[in-house]
């Protein structure tokens, strides 16, 4: 029956699978690495369908890099808020390396800084 809540909804029928721990992980692991949800990844697999776009997630090199870029970004405004503390140079020299690879980080995630 479909989903009274969602009238839109087409997929209503609900199939259910047993895994042992190490499928599992598999599971997991496969459907991060191409970025699709669990759900999207074993639908794709089963039916040999392209995956819908709605169904992408971030890969986990895509998360990892966007966290990368986030503290790299913390680690530019402490130096900022420290440059007093330490030669003035260096500091600035550290801020612009840093800046330099977030750059690098933006491009590879196909993103503008």
């Amino acid at each position: 029956m479909p989903d009274q809540k969602n009238k839109k909804r087409q997929r209503y029928v609900k199939r259910t699978v047993r895994y042992t721990p190490f499928e599992d992980a598999l599971v997991v692991v496969n459907a991060d690495i191409v970025g699709l949800t669990v759900a999207s990844y074993m639908r794709q697999s089963s039916l040999i369908m392209p995956a819908p776009a709605a169904g992408r997630k971030p890969t986990v090199d895509q998360q990892l890099t966007s966290h990368l870029i986030a503290v790299m970004g913390e680690a530019t405004t402490a130096f900022r808020d420290a440059a007093h503390l330490v030669d003035p140079d260096l500091a600035e020299i550290t801020m612009n390396s840093i800046n330099e690879y977030r750059i690098v980080l933006f491009q590879s995630l196909g993103r503008a800084p």
